[in-house]
């Protein structure tokens, strides 16, 4: 069962949620939709370069899926404006980072943000451990692809205080070899910390889409479903979904706010990105957001939060049901613990019912 923490002399202290992008990008799976476009890292993988670079031999063993992440990875390259700058991994300056947010003024609500696996690098997970011990710590929010078995879990997750720990683990159906094994993992991890599972519409996963989600649900498992951004088939997603695509992601996502901004591309409008939610990259540098790289300051040195919502630099919210920060959700939802994935609809105030 989870554990209970307390908050100390940061109980009254205002809540900032961060992103900490840390640069760590090496996966044990080789997704062809992966958001990052980092996925073919090796469990011991080296770091300071990019997997889809320095693991190329792997195609050998697997050139589809080699020959479709290159496809995918040059169409995103030639659409991009301005491709934002990579922080690069370092072990060091990650744990000094980690070690600052214990000294910030605020109960912090921090996602360690990677483009691969949290779980295959004893330094990420040394940092989550001693973030989830900070006494200002209110959330650390983890992500996974649920690769490892409950008992690896177990001894990983020795040291942490699991009272403070929210996990989000992708459903990848094209490398998962035993569906009914990594379900049975999920439903145990869910007995000991804050998880929420995702789906991603990859055009190919469709079919299956809702039956997945149903099956999760059944037993238990708190399931939401993030819209494909990228190329298949020459044809750029979401802007390429079907009309009886869209009515399906309509009814199975988490929220009309997810799909208007995720599938339909509403315009962000206002935010609270830079007011009550942060970037911070692997050097301590804080921006508004980690899409629109707005610099607002740096832990070591200073942090200039804006006083009030601004409106959102971009055309597109990338920021994701994690860190949904518009004026518009706010107004119309709320966070109910831990996990930044887990929201629900406010109930109209007496005064605005007919």
């Amino acid at each position: 069962m989870r554990g209970t923490s307390v908050l100390s002399e940061f109980n009254d202290h205002p809540r900032l949620k961060v992103r900490f992008g840390t640069g760590w990008d090496t996966c044990n799976y080789h997704c062809e939709y992966c958001v990052t476009d980092q996925p073919l890292g090796e469990t011991s993988g080296a770091t300071g370069s990019l997997p889809i670079l320095t693991r190329i031999g792997q195609g050998i063993t697997s050139p589809s899926k080699i020959a479709g992440k290159l496809s995918s990875i040059g169409k995103r390259l030639a659409s991009a404006q301005a491709p934002p700058e990579v922080a690069e991994w370092s072990e060091e300056k990650y744990l000094r980072v980690i070690d600052r947010f214990a000294e910030l003024p605020f109960r912090m609500d921090v996602r360690i943000g990677v483009g691969g696996e949290t779980f295959i690098n004893k330094t990420v997970v040394e940092g989550a451990r001693r973030l989830s011990n900070h006494d200002n710590t209110f959330a650390v929010n983890l992500i996974s692809n649920l690769s490892f078995s409950f008992a690896q879990y177990q001894k990983i997750f020795q040291g942490f205080d699991l009272s403070r720990v929210a996990l989000v683990c992708s459903f990848h159906p094209t490398e998962i070899k035993d569906v009914d094994k990594w379900i049975e993992t999920a439903v145990q991890i869910n007995q000991i910390v804050d998880l929420a599972i995702v789906l991603v519409a990859w055009p190919p996963l469709m079919a299956e889409l809702r039956a997945n989600k149903a099956r999760m649900e059944a037993v238990g498992l708190e399931v939401f479903v993030q819209a494909f951004h990228g190329w298949h088939d020459q044809e750029k997603y979401p802007e390429a979904y079907s009309d009886d695509d869209r009515a399906l992601l309509r009814d199975v996502f988490y929220s009309q706010h997810d799909f208007d901004h995720m599938v339909d591309l509403k315009q962000p409008g206002k935010c609270y990105a830079g007011v009550d939610y942060v970037y911070v990259d692997i050097n301590g540098n804080v921006s508004r957001c980690g899409t629109y790289k707005t610099p607002i300051g740096n832990v070591f040195k200073q942090l200039n939060l804006l006083q009030r919502p601004a409106a959102c630099p971009g055309t597109e919210c990338w920021c994701d049901t994690e860190n949904l920060n518009t004026v518009e959700f706010r107004e119309n939802y709320q966070l109910v613990g831990l996990n930044q994935h887990k929201y629900v609809r406010r109930q109209p105030s007496p005064a605005t019912i007919d």
